[in-house]
């Protein structure tokens, strides 16, 4: 008797769970629909942690650092003369000013930019930065 009320219970539960699933596949095993409302809350949570952050995780190639905003701007004329493509950027993080460039999503673009300017600008390296979306080098 306690077996067949506990499979009683039982499957309406497991009907129940395969109807929440809204992931269909078609004849080839190929997905062809999801659940478009939780895709559009975990986007919406995405979104607020970007704007939260100011960004995304992303690399950017730092040539030069002074504590003097004036030293920088010869190596920053240089730069674009040379790199006019990429873009160049003056960051102050106190108490330093940092000549960087580029906006990277993933640390070998960065490293493919820093082996290109490498002949020119000896001292670039690659530094992890919080970069707008926006700006990102395709």
């Amino acid at each position: 008797m306690n077996k067949l009320i506990l499979i009683l219970l039982i499957i309406p539960l497991l009907a129940t769970s395969q109807s929440k699933n809204d992931s269909i596949l078609n004849d080839e095993s190929n997905l062809t629909e999801v659940n478009k409302i939780e895709l559009s809350k975990l986007l919406n949570k995405y979104e607020k942690k970007l704007l939260n952050t100011n960004g995304i995780n992303g690399w950017r190639v730092q040539i030069k650092f002074t504590s003097k905003r004036e030293e920088i701007h010869p190596y920053q004329i240089k730069f674009k003369k040379l790199f006019p493509e990429i873009p160049v950027q003056i960051i102050f993080d106190s108490p330093y000013y940092k000549l960087t460039v580029g906006n990277f999503r993933t640390r070998n673009e960065a490293l493919k930019v820093k082996d290109l300017i490498s002949p020119k600008f000896p001292g670039a390296h690659h530094i992890k930065c919080v970069i707008n979306p926006i700006l990102i080098i395709n």
